[in-house]
């Protein structure tokens, strides 16, 4: 077995869903990638391994046999089945072994679904707490209950995070959030205006939003452990109200996470009172799904919320639970009832 020491991201063009993913987020991926050649008899996986590394097959031929060595499928480098992850889950459910000799392509598991996750929230929502931008800016935390996700903390963490937040004095010109620094702070603008900026390669950055009192910003980094997706900067003096990221995990992202067994949510969605929503990428559900799930890219999710509605619960569903915390934070945002399946989907 033998490694090359650099990958091409040009080799991600039909690889699914490497193929999707930014020029500069592929690149990155890239660098924690590693490409493989194996003779034959080699295993590359075994049944009860974790997945650390996502697998696609290249050239020649994989054979995946159960627990009793039995082969239940076989992949070969350039067909269509070549292109989707070789049994993905973790832990491992099958043996992959090489039937001839083979080249296949390593990627760093966590790092791919930080970027998926990334990618897929990169439109950068904020929160409006008040549609009145003149109002007191006194009356922060009233403003910040009128949302139905913190009417759902239980009342001693809220009760934590507001004497856990602190006030940040804010200049004009200076920067909140970097786009590509890790999360550190989920904010609450208490005064002052500020602009939400996304820079991308070889482009000038794109101007997204402006931000006026009784916005909220910074959750996604946090709730789905990725780097910032924009840059927030002040356009005016005023003042912030910030949580850090510990805080805000313990207080508010574990409260929400609503985590469900696949048995659980079977009964509901069985039941008709619950509907699975794959917030995946259309490549990757059509690769393989649980059935009668309905499929709504984490990116699509925002502009498709009118669509969805409310007399449903809906049990968020991905790979590893990363992309669903995402996709549950933002449906409890609006009033939906929301959940997500725990452990991801199966392979």
């Amino acid at each position: 077995m033998s490694s090359d020491a650099t990958v091409d991201p040009a080799l991600f063009g039909k690889l699914v869903p490497l193929n999707s993913l930014r020029a500069e987020n592929k690149t990155d991926v890239a660098r924690k990638s590693r490409l493989v050649s194996s003779g034959p008899g080699s295993t590359i996986f075994s049944r009860g391994d974790s997945e650390a590394e996502a697998i696609w097959v290249l050239e020649g031929t994989v054979k995946l046999t159960d627990a009793d060595g039995k082969e239940v499928n076989s992949i070969t480098g350039g067909e269509p089945a070549a292109q989707h992850r070789v049994a993905q889950g973790s832990p491992r459910k099958l043996t992959a072994t090489c039937a001839s000799p083979v080249k296949y392509l390593a990627v760093e598991s966590s790092l791919l679904d930080v970027m998926l996750t990334w990618d897929q929230t990169g439109s950068f929502e904020v929160t409006e707490l008040s549609s009145d931008e003149d109002s007191g800016s006194e009356d922060w935390m009233g403003r910040l209950l009128t949302i139905p996700t913190f009417q759902m903390v239980p009342p001693a963490n809220l009760q934590a995070m507001f004497l856990r937040m602190e006030k940040l004095i804010a200049t004009p010109g200076q920067v909140i959030v970097q786009q590509g620094d890790e999360g550190d702070y989920f904010y609450v603008i208490n005064d002052g205006k500020a602009m939400v900026t996304r820079e991308q390669s070889a482009q000038k950055p794109v101007r997204l939003a402006e931000l006026h009192p009784g916005a909220c910003f910074g959750e996604e980094a946090l709730i789905s452990d990725a780097k910032r997706n924009a840059t927030v900067t002040m356009l005016t003096k005023g003042s912030l109200m910030r949580l850090a990221k510990t805080d805000f995990q313990e207080l508010l992202n574990q409260p929400l996470a609503r985590k469900i067994p696949q048995a659980e949510g079977e009964q509901m969605v069985a039941d008709g009172t619950a509907v699975w929503l794959d917030v995946r990428l259309p490549s990757e559900f059509k690769n393989s799904h649980l059935e009668g799930a309905v499929n709504i890219p984490l990116y699509m999710l925002r502009p498709r919320l009118p669509t969805l509605p409310k007399n449903k619960h809906y049990i968020c569903c991905c790979d590893t639970g990363r992309r669903s915390s995402v996709a549950v934070f933002v449906l409890t945002q609006k009033g939906y009832e929301a959940y997500m399946l725990e452990d991801g989907i199966p392979s």
